[in-house]
């Protein structure tokens, strides 16, 4: 019994910890273009900017999808995603380069995206930085090819969402 309260007090812990790291990305003085927050919840946020430079996602518990495919970058821009038990899926338009570096902690960061013909060496490139706890990341061109992970998190949201 209190090998079982340590754990779950351990577990405890570190989810407040990845909680209150996920909340500090939305609230926290870091300053984006964009930014999408879910928790025990869905989030949906279409980006239509000129000049887009960061855009930051946050799920806890839920599902966010960002939407960039009716964004315009000049060179580059970065996306930070952060997943805890969640699932954020990021859309891009397939005329850009993506850079995609994560950190899965049994969860799992994937690339979804595919190209009709190869890239000019001067296309804009999204970078994608990716932390994804017992959740996922995925990175797309339509939303019909997020990972089965990404969709079994976003049923879940639904069914939690339709039980309150």
């Amino acid at each position: 019994m209190k090998r079982l309260r340590a754990t779950l007090l351990g577990l405890g812990f570190v989810v407040g910890v990845a909680a209150g790291f996920g909340l500090f990305r939305r609230y926290g003085g870091r300053a984006g273009d964009t930014k999408s927050f879910a928790m025990f919840g869905e989030s949906t946020t279409v980006v239509q900017s000129e000049h887009l430079r960061s855009a930051d996602a946050t799920a806890v518990f839920g599902a966010v999808t960002l939407d960039l495919r009716d964004v315009h970058l000049d060179e580059e821009a970065t996306v930070d995603c952060f997943a805890l038990f969640g699932a954020v899926e990021v859309l891009m338009p397939k005329r850009w380069r993506l850079a995609l570096s994560g950190t899965p902690i049994f969860g799992g960061v994937e690339d979804n995206t595919m190209q009709d013909a190869p890239l000019p060496a001067e296309a804009p490139v999204l970078v994608v930085k990716a932390v994804a706890m017992f959740g996922g990341v995925a990175v797309a061109n339509e939303p019909g090819q997020a990972s089965r992970r990404t969709t079994a998190a976003r049923a879940e949201s639904d069914r939690r969402r339709q039980a309150n």
